[in-house]
């Protein structure tokens, strides 16, 4: 392989880690929003009082406020249980929504470490793209980044136009692929928990998440486009991200 073989088939190692790289970084930051809106507590005050959830759920604002705060301390492994007493020594959750959200805290615990590795690994994948020859990558590099990011926009984007024209449809499907069982079918009848987190709750943090994670991919993918635009106008030699 001659030398200007050898550049070019460089640079194209160049975009493929780059577009590797967007793609860890961006599901990275995807998770980042799930996490960040899930346990945001003001949510969860907001969406309650919109709701009137308490009087729904059939407990006093102390006692909702005390059950949110034992679930999301569970989620993230800061207690062993979901234990947790009320009126005349009753327990607030059933076994079913306990043993409902062993698997959900499992899920959350191994999206934390795949959002931890990636944020590992398409660091890496982007220092190196600069590592090699700086100037020469910097083209292939933003010009792949911007083009995997927006197809993963567009990605995300078909899920949220699906959430937005049958959320019940999309929810329903969500668990039949993260789930193996039927633990997260609950009857409001008895269950308190589903009393607590109605569509209409999951519906608005779905779009909050969204919200989030599309200002930030798009505010990022929206910068590189402009630097490589500016480049290009400089006249630094660009390369195509194949």
């Amino acid at each position: 392989m001659n030398g200007p073989q050898a550049k070019e088939h460089g640079l194209a190692w160049v975009g493929l880690a780059a577009a590797a790289g967007t793609v860890l970084i961006v599901l990275s930051v995807a998770i980042a929003c799930i996490s960040g809106v899930a346990f945001d507590k003001n949510f969860y005050r907001e969406e309650y009082q919109k709701m009137d959830t308490a009087a729904y759920v059939g407990v006093s604002d102390p006692v909702l406020e005390q059950a949110t705060n034992t679930l999301l301390d569970y989620l993230q492994g800061n207690v062993s249980s979901l234990d947790l007493a009320i009126e005349n020594g009753e327990e607030y959750y059933s076994q079913r929504e306990k043993d409902h959200m062993v698997d959900v805290r499992t899920l959350y615990q191994n999206a934390i470490l795949l959002m931890t590795i990636g944020f590992c690994v398409g660091g890496a994948l982007f220092t190196g793209c600069f590592l090699w020859k700086k100037k020469r990558a910097a083209g292939p590099f933003l010009r792949c980044y911007f083009w995997t990011t927006v197809g993963v926009l567009a990605f995300f984007a078909c899920i949220g136009v699906w959430a937005a024209v049958d959320f019940n449809n999309f929810w329903v499907s969500f668990h039949h692929v993260f789930f193996t069982n039927d633990l997260w079918l609950l009857d409001p009848a008895v269950s308190r928990m589903i009393r607590m987190f109605q569509e209409a709750f999951f519906a608005n943090m779905v779009a909050r998440i969204l919200a989030w994670f599309l200002s930030i991919a798009v505010g990022s993918a929206a910068a590189a486009g402009i630097v490589y635009k500016r480049m290009r106008k400089h006249g630094k030699p660009q390369y195509t991200c194949n």
